[in-house]
């Protein structure tokens, strides 16, 4: 099965959602969120600015252990 490379729309989507976590995290404010709130947002965030700018292919939840392991892991979000 040939590999595929992620379309440009997917990944751009990627980073704006990823850039809207944390524009939701400092327009709520972490001090109205719970710690875990924060967390989890900013988890989230990170997971798909680098799922975006790294090209992962896949559920974003893989893209950062992906960058630590130097492999690629395919898992589709359902």
């Amino acid at each position: 099965m040939p590999q595929l490379k992620p379309l440009l729309f997917g990944r751009l989507s990627r980073v704006l959602f990823g850039m809207g976590t944390f524009a939701v995290i400092g327009f709520v404010g972490p001090g109205q969120l719970s710690l875990w709130g924060t967390v989890a947002l900013g988890l989230l965030g990170v997971s798909f600015l680098v799922g975006g700018l790294m090209g992962n292919p896949g559920c974003e939840i893989t893209a950062l252990p992906n960058l630590f392991l130097s492999k690629e892991n395919r898992v589709h979000c359902a």
